[in-house]
C-alpha cells in the first residue's frame, strides 16, 4: 500500500504535471553541483510558533550541511492560505515542508482522526507521553504506509478552546451557534454533540467571516486567536480546552530520497530541533497571547470540563471502534 496517497486531489494534480511537463525532471529541487533549495511554507504569520520551528529547521540544515541544502520559509499563507492548499502543494511539488492538522490526512489514512477526539488527553504532559510514545510511533507508520509522505514530528498548536460574541459555561450554551470547525468528522461531530451547528471556513477568511457574521463562534488557542485579532471581533473567550492540539510536520518521500546521506543525516537532526524548538515557542507565545488579549479588554471565563467531557463520552467510544483502535486508545487513558 505504500505509495497510495488518499487525497482526492493527487490524480488531477499528477496529469497537469505531467502535461505541463513539470515532471521532467526527478529531483526539481536539486542542482547539478548537489546543492538542494527546499520551500518550507505555513499559512500563519510570521510571529507564529511554526514559523519559529521552519526558522529552526533552516538554520541547523544550513550550518550542518555548509550551505550545501538551503531552505526557504514563507509565511502568511504565501504559498497557500490553508492547510488544505498547502498539503495539495506539497503533493504537487511546490513546496516542501509543512504542518498540518489530522483531519488533512484523513482521506488517506483514517487513524489520524484519532488525534481529533475531543478530551482525549487531559494536560500537555499527557500529549506529549502519547505522541513521543508507541501511540505516536504507530500512527506515524501508518501514515507512511500509506501515502508518500514522510514524517519528521509531532507538533503543537496549543490548547483549544471556544471563542465568539458570548461566553458559555454548558454545552446548552452553544445550542444553534454555527461554530467554525476543523474539517474532520471527530470534530464536526464533536460540537454537533453540544448542540451547535459546524461550519467549513478557510482560516484566511475567518476575519471577515466574524465581521459579517457569518459565524457566531470558533475555536482555536490563544496565539492564532491574538495574532489574527480575531478577538477585536469575537471577544468572548471560553476555556473548554477540548483539545490539546496535534499538529503533523511532515515532508514528502521525494524530497527525502533526493538527499545523499550525509545531507539526510543534517535533515534529520534539523527536524528533531525544530519540533523542539516549534513546542518552546507555541507555549511561550499562547501565555503571551492571553495576557496581550486580557490587556485589552477580552473576557475569559472558565468552564466546568466534565459536562462537555461527559457529552462527548459516545462520540469517543463510537470513533475508537470504528477506526478499530480501542488498543491504542487503552495505552493513552493508561499513559494519564
Amino acid at each position: 500500500m505504500k505509495k497510495r496517497l488518499g487525497i482526492i486531489f493527487s490524480a488531477l494534480i499528477l496529469s497537469v504535471m505531467t502535461a505541463c511537463g513539470g515532471a521532467e525532471t526527478e529531483d526539481s529541487n536539486a542542482a547539478e553541483n548537489g546543492s538542494v533549495n527546499l520551500i518550507a511554507a505555513t499559512q500563519l504569520n510570521s510571529d507564529s510558533a511554526f514559523a519559529a520551528g521552519f526558522e529552526k529547521f533552516k538554520e541547523v540544515i544550513e550550518s550542518e550541511t555548509d550551505g550545501d541544502v538551503t531552505v526557504e520559509v514563507h509565511t502568511d499563507g504565501d504559498l497557500g492560505g490553508n492547510e488544505d492548499e498547502l498539503v495539495q502543494n506539497l503533493e504537487s511539488g511546490s513546496v516542501d515542508l509543512v504542518v498540518a492538522s489530522p483531519g488533512f490526512m484523513t482521506q488517506a489514512v483514517q487513524d489520524v482522526d484519532f488525534f481529533a477526539l475531543p478530551y482525549l488527553f487531559e494536560s500537555r504532559d499527557h500529549w506529549k507521553k502519547v505522541v513521543n510514545g508507541e501511540v505516536g510511533e504507530t500512527i506515524f507508520n501508518r501514515i507512511e504506509e500509506n501515502t508518500s509522505f514522510k514524517m519528521l514530528g509531532y507538533w503543537s498548536a496549543g490548547v483549544r478552546n471556544y471563542y465568539g460574541f458570548k461566553p458559555v459555561e454548558k454545552p446548552e450554551d452553544l445550542k444553534g451557534v454555527k461554530v467554525r470547525v476543523q474539517n474532520s468528522p471527530v470534530v464536526q461531530d464533536t460540537w454537533k454533540a453540544f448542540g451547535a451547528q459546524p461550519a467549513n471556513v478557510a482560516w484566511n477568511e475567518m476575519y471577515q467571516a466574524l465581521q459579517n457574521k457569518v459565524i457566531d463562534a470558533a475555536e482555536n488557542d490563544f496565539t492564532n486567536i491574538y495574532q489574527a485579532s480575531h478577538y477585536e471581533l469575537a471577544n468572548y473567550i471560553s476555556e473548554t480546552e477540548h483539545d490539546f492540539t496535534t499538529r503533523l510536520f511532515f515532508t514528502a518521500d521525494r524530497v527525502y530520497d533526493q538527499l545523499n546521506d550525509e545531507q539526510k543525516a543534517a535533515f534529520d537532526k534539523a527536524a528533531e530541533e525544530a519540533t523542539k524548538a516549534a513546542l518552546e515557542a507555541d507555549d511561550k507565545l499562547a501565555e503571551e497571547s492571553l495576557k496581550a488579549m486580557e490587556e485589552q479588554g477580552v473576557k475569559v471565563n472558565e468552564v466546568d470540563k466534565q459536562p462537555f467531557i461527559d457529552a462527548t463520552e459516545q462520540i469517543r467510544q463510537d470513533a475508537v471502534k470504528k477506526l478499530g483502535m480501542e488498543d491504542l486508545y487503552q495505552k493513552v487513558q493508561e499513559l494519564k
